[in-house]
């Protein structure tokens, strides 16, 4: 793979020096805007004036069609081994690391303008804990592991990653005031490649990923709750995966292209039995109603292939909304369970559901403020669940609403 794209960008910058109008031919399979006002030129049906005054829209048209300038800079990029590639939105500097896929970096300090440290951040989650316990609800924080893997040089030098130290210093707290927490980081850790499971052109872990956590969290419900999952829903065997070859082009991929790092394949999990579930968005009026392929995923998402527009990860579950639930026909005994989640969850959500009765999500970047109280109030559920990555900019997203229920 890393043969055939280095090539792949060698030809493609070699073309460009041939001329902007013959590599958007090359590239698109097609006749750019540019070079089809070339051609009209050269055939005497443009004057001079004419071809100038439409060249630069030409121009403009190629490039933000296809993407080209991105391919252009991703592919240069490539070919003088740069790891660190600023980007145009602030606070979103890609970065390769040592095993060849993206990620992006974390600042390396957190200031209270960012949202305060993870003490701080630490002492809202005991608020929240302390107002559940009021209403009589358990409280569950899980820790999801982000890219890069603890004591891994995976870096370039000079730049430093704050994500794990931040998740480290958090967790610490919550342990020394009695909160149940489960780190996901070390049941990853313990696998043979650390790295594969997640994209290679996104932070994101991959549905395989998420499996993997589904199978850790089912079992320590049943350590800590009582919760059993039947051990036929956790086995790998009874789904059919579909694999979506170089399907993906993630967040980090999206902003340097497919010639700087490749692409991803994308697999999608079909259970092998029956299952039943309704799923509503709240929003959105209609519901969705059968199977985990009818109700939970989102065929759409991977009806063709398309890097820099589609998003296949959210296949599952559909995308990030405010406030959606998800009952289990097939689990009517099982828990009721109210995760406050970020995007990780997307592909957790539909295999979660399984171990449940009925799983609420909420992600408060969409979420009212000052309404999460007022919602597990009325929700009243078995256990509320914090499921977020590593590194303190994640838990902002939580604490800049909890504050103004709280009083």
């Amino acid at each position: 793979m890393k043969r055939r794209n280095t090539i792949t960008a060698i030809l493609f910058l070699a073309a460009m020096a041939l001329g902007l109008g013959m590599v958007v031919s090359a590239f698109l399979g097609g006749v750019g805007a540019l070079e089809g006002q070339l051609r009209a030129l050269l055939a005497g049906e443009l004057t001079p004036a004419e071809f100038l005054a439409g060249a630069e829209g030409a121009v403009n048209q190629d490039l933000d069609r296809d993407h080209l300038f991105i391919q252009v800079y991703g592919g240069f990029q490539r070919l003088t081994g740069r790891r660190y590639l600023q980007d145009a939105e602030e606070g979103a500097q890609v970065v390769k690391l040592s095993n060849g896929t993206l990620n992006f970096i974390t600042p390396p300090a957190s200031t209270p303008a960012s949202g305060g440290t993870p003490e701080d951040h630490a002492a809202l989650t005991l608020q929240l804990r302390d107002a559940l316990m009021q209403e009589g609800i358990p409280y569950l924080y899980i820790q999801a592991p982000q890219k890069i893997q603890r004591g891994k040089d995976l870096l370039p030098t000079g730049l430093t990653d704050v994500g794990n130290e931040n998740a480290d210093r958090f967790l610490a707290r919550l342990t020394q005031a009695g909160t149940d927490s489960l780190d996901l980081r070390p049941t990853f850790e313990d696998t043979e490649d650390y790295a594969a499971w997640f994209f290679r052109t996104d932070h994101h872990w991959k549905p395989e990923g998420a499996f993997l956590a589904w199978q850790t969290i089912a079992a320590y419900w049943e350590e800590a709750y009582g919760w059993a999952t039947d051990p036929f829903l956790t086995n790998e065997v009874n789904y059919e995966k579909i694999v979506y070859p170089d399907f993906f082009l993630g967040s980090q991929g999206k902003r340097v292209g497919s010639l700087y790092a490749g692409t991803d394949d994308f697999t999608r999990y079909s259970p092998k039995f029956d299952t039943s579930f309704t799923y509503g968005i709240r929003g959105e009026a209609a519901l969705r109603e059968g199977s985990f392929d009818t109700a939970l995923l989102f065929p759409e998402r991977v009806a063709e292939k398309d890097w820099f527009h589609g998003n296949p990860y959210v296949l599952y579950a559909g995308g990030d909304y405010g406030f959606a639930r998800i009952i289990n026909h097939n689990n009517p005994d099982g828990p009721r369970v109210l995760l406050i989640r970020d995007s990780f969850a997307c592909a957790l959500t539909p295999f979660l559901a399984q171990s449940c009765s009925e799983l609420i999500t909420v992600d408060l970047r969409y979420l009212p403020q000052g309404t999460l109280l007022e919602n597990i109030r009325q929700e009243q559920p078995d256990l509320v669940m914090t499921l977020y990555t590593a590194g303190t900019t994640r838990l902002d997203n939580m604490f800049a609403f909890f504050p103004a229920d709280s009083g």
